[in-house]
């Protein structure tokens, strides 16, 4: 509006200047007396007075020219003032949209703190886990160091065990060597064998060679060979001798059963004799057991099976 004022001004003040100009004309006109002293330099404009000179075209041309770029100048103020007017509208009407803008830019604000709230409370936790982790961590560490000390404490004891065992069962090496020279006799004939497997020497005697059918009394080349096993085992006073007595399935018949009602009693019997055997070549106190056929090296099917069932056995252990 202040614009448009200053406008106006200069306007008047342009119409001004051209009326200055005219009023040079004025007092060149042959004017009455009367009529310069009533109108002065506007004379001219009144019909009762001399009409004046009409001003010069190039200064009309000019007045004209200045004119219309004031009107332009006017058209382009009035343009910027509805630019400006619409400019504030909009800047009004979007006051509740920038409000709503802001209401849901609060919103995301607040929804990133729960965020933000939520993961800070769960990294609370994982820390939390994290330090009961390293804490079991720890202990799993200590008990991995307990456990590796008890390995190698076992270690030592195996390995102490182990030399323990090779010696034994160099002894009982020892003990098969002197037995085989010993009987060496009978073992290449196959009445009696010597074997060692897992610290237990064991000599098989066939009760054919000691005994003879249905009997429990030593025939005299079994008696012998039993003294020299004896005289052997005597020198390994440490280890452990047990006298096993066994039959095959064949039932005891006839006159026997008065003495023998059942293979376990004769099973017995034969392994008592034995033992007296062991014990006249030197060795003491060795245990009985008679098993009759309860374990069978080979089916009882056959006659050699039943023969081989049908043994004296000397286990040594320790």
């Amino acid at each position: 509006m202040q614009a448009i004022k200053s406008i106006i001004v200069v306007a008047s003040l342009a119409a001004l200047a051209g009326c200055g100009s005219l009023e040079k004309d004025v007092k060149n006109a042959d004017l009455s007396p009367i009529c310069e002293k009533t109108h002065g330099w506007t004379a001219w404009n009144d019909a009762r007075c001399v009409e004046p000179k009409a001003p010069p075209p190039d200064e009309l041309g000019a007045a004209q020219k200045q004119i219309r770029a004031l009107n332009g100048r006017i058209s382009d103020l009035e343009r910027q003032l509805a630019d400006r007017d619409r400019e504030i509208a909009s800047l009004r009407s979007g006051t509740g949209d920038s409000a709503k803008q802001l209401a849901a830019a609060n919103s995301r604000i607040s929804g990133l703190e729960a965020q933000l709230a939520a993961a800070n409370s769960k990294n609370s936790g994982l820390e939390a886990q994290l330090a009961a982790a390293t804490g079991g961590a720890a202990a799993s560490q200590q008990r991995i160091a307990e456990l590796e000390r008890q390995l190698a404490d076992r270690d030592r004891e195996l390995a102490d065990l182990r030399g323990t065992l090779s010696a034994e069962e160099q002894k009982l090496k020892e003990a098969q060597r002197g037995l085989i020279r010993a009987l060496r006799p009978e073992i290449e004939k196959g009445d009696i064998t010597v074997d060692l497997n897992n610290e237990r020497l064991l000599i098989n005697l066939a009760s054919g060679y000691l005994f003879g059918s249905g009997q429990d009394e030593l025939k005299p080349a079994g008696a012998d060979a039993l003294t020299r096993v004896g005289t052997v085992l005597k020198d390994y006073p440490e280890y452990k001798v047990a006298v096993d007595g066994h039959t095959d399935n064949v039932a005891i018949q006839g006159e026997l059963k008065k003495k023998f009602p059942t293979n376990k009693e004769l099973s017995e019997s034969r392994a008592a004799n034995a033992a007296k055997a062991l014990e006249a070549g030197g060795l003491s106190a060795p245990t009985i057991h008679g098993y009759a056929d309860s374990k069978p090296v080979e089916p009882n099917t056959t006659p050699a099976g039943r023969a081989k069932n049908r043994r004296v056995e000397v286990r040594v252990t320790k």
